[in-house]
C-alpha cells in the first residue's frame, strides 16, 4: 500500500510540474515581414547568463530593466525597391531569395559625399536551408543600389538545435568610386550550447540558446579623408530564441567577455508577438481516444511537439490537426506550441 501511494504521489508531482522541452529552430521562429518586435535596450551585468550552458538550463533575467525601447520591424519583400527586388527577390536568382529586409539610417560621416544617402537596407533569408544575410541596399530617393554578398552571411543551418555546431563565413565589397568604399570579410562558429528557461521581467519561456563567436574585419575608403582604414572585431553573441517568437527574446552581445549590447524582448505590453504567437494553447478532444484527430484551437500552421510523461518526444508537426495513430499507448501527455504546453490525455 505504502509502494503504490509513493508512485501515485510521484505521478501527481510529474503532472503539476512544469513541462520545459527542447526547442529546434525552424523558419516560422525567425522574423517575419510586416510585424513590429517589442525590443528594448537593456544592461546586463550578471554574466551568470553568459555561463550558464546545458541541457534544462535556467537563465534569470527578471531583473533586466528598459534602457528604452528600440522596436524592429522587418519589411515584407512586397515593400522592396524595384532595384531591390531585382537583386532580392527574383526566381531567376534564387542564391538571393530573400524573405524580409530591415531598413537602417546611414551613420553620420561629418562630410558631403556627394550623393544623398537615406540610409542602408539588409536583405535576409529564412525559407531556406539558412538563417542568412545575402545583401545590403544603398537607399536614396525611393531606389536602392543592391550589393550582394560575394559569401552569403549564414547565420546558422534550419532547422537548428541542442548540440548542433556551424562554421560560416561572410563578405561583401561596396565600391562607389571615387566617394565610398567598404569591404567586409568575416567568420562565424556557432553553437546551440543549452537549452530550458529563460526568465523574463514578463513570464518564463522555453528558450533554445545560440552562442556565435563573430571575427570580423571592416575596410572602409571615404575618398574625401584619403586612406582606408580597417576595423578589427572580435566578439561573441549569446542569443536565447524561442517558439514563434522571431527575434530572440534576449540578445547580449560581448567584447572581450564584457557585455557591450544587450536587448530583450517587452512582452509585458500589447505586441505583435503576443496577439500572433502566444495565444492561449487549446486542444480538442481533451481526452481524446487511438485513433481519432485532435485541433488546436487557433490557426497559424505553427510547430508543435508531443511528449509523454518522461519527456520523450511521440510526435512532431505542422498542421493544425493530428490523426493520432490507434497504436499509440493510452497516457498523459504534453503538447508545447510556441512556448505553451498543454497537459493531454488519451484514454480508450
Amino acid at each position: 500500500m505504502a509502494t503504490r501511494l509513493l508512485l501515485f504521489t510521484a505521478f501527481i508531482s510529474l503532472l503539476a510540474a512544469p513541462v520545459h522541452l527542447q526547442i529546434t529552430l525552424e523558419s516560422a521562429d525567425l522574423p517575419q515581414g510586416g510585424a513590429t518586435y517589442p525590443l528594448v535596450n537593456t544592461l546586463v551585468t550578471d554574466l551568470g547568463l553568459l555561463d550558464t550552458d546545458g541541457a534544462n538550463a535556467v537563465w534569470d533575467a527578471s531583473a533586466l530593466t528598459s534602457l528604452g525601447d528600440a522596436p524592429v520591424s522587418p519589411n515584407p519583400m512586397s515593400d522592396a525597391s524595384i532595384t531591390a527586388a531585382l537583386a532580392f527577390n527574383s526566381p531567376f536568382n534564387s542564391a538571393y531569395q530573400c524573405d524580409f529586409f530591415l531598413p537602417t539610417e546611414f551613420p553620420d560621416l561629418g562630410i558631403d559625399i556627394g550623393i544623398p544617402l537615406d540610409g542602408f537596407n539588409s536583405f535576409y533569408q529564412t525559407d531556406a536551408d539558412h538563417y542568412a544575410i545575402a545583401g545590403i541596399g544603398l537607399s536614396s530617393a525611393g531606389f536602392d543600389l543592391p550589393v550582394t554578398y560575394s559569401d552569403i552571411d549564414e547565420f546558422f543551418p534550419l532547422p537548428f538545435s541542442f548540440g548542433e555546431t556551424f562554421s560560416s563565413s561572410g563578405a561583401f565589397t561596396l565600391d562607389l568610386t571615387g566617394i565610398l568604399g567598404y569591404w567586409l570579410n568575416q567568420t562565424r562558429e556557432v553553437t546551440a550550447d543549452g537549452w530550458g528557461t529563460l526568465i523574463l521581467p514578463s513570464g518564463s519561456y522555453d528558450v533554445l540558446r545560440v552562442r556565435t563567436d563573430l571575427v570580423a574585419t571592416d575596410s572602409i575608403l571615404i575618398e574625401q579623408l584619403g586612406e582606408p582604414f580597417a576595423i578589427e572585431r572580435v566578439q561573441t553573441v549569446y542569443q536565447w530564441w524561442g517558439e514563434g517568437m522571431g527575434f530572440p527574446l534576449l540578445e547580449i552581445t560581448t567584447t572581450l567577455g564584457i557585455p557591450t549590447i544587450s536587448t530583450y524582448q517587452d512582452l509585458e505590453a500589447p505586441n505583435f508577438v503576443q496577439d500572433q504567437y502566444t495565444s492561449a494553447l487549446s486542444v480538442f478532444p481533451n481526452p481524446a481516444q487511438p485513433g481519432q484527430k485532435i485541433q488546436f484551437s487557433d490557426n497559424n500552421n505553427a510547430f508543435w511537439r508531443i511528449v509523454d510523461s518522461l519527456g520523450r518526444e511521440v510526435a512532431s508537426g505542422k498542421k493544425n490537426d493530428w490523426d493520432i495513430p490507434a497504436s499509440m499507448a493510452t497516457g498523459n501527455y504534453f503538447i508545447s506550441r510556441q512556448g505553451q504546453t498543454e497537459h493531454f490525455i488519451l484514454q480508450r
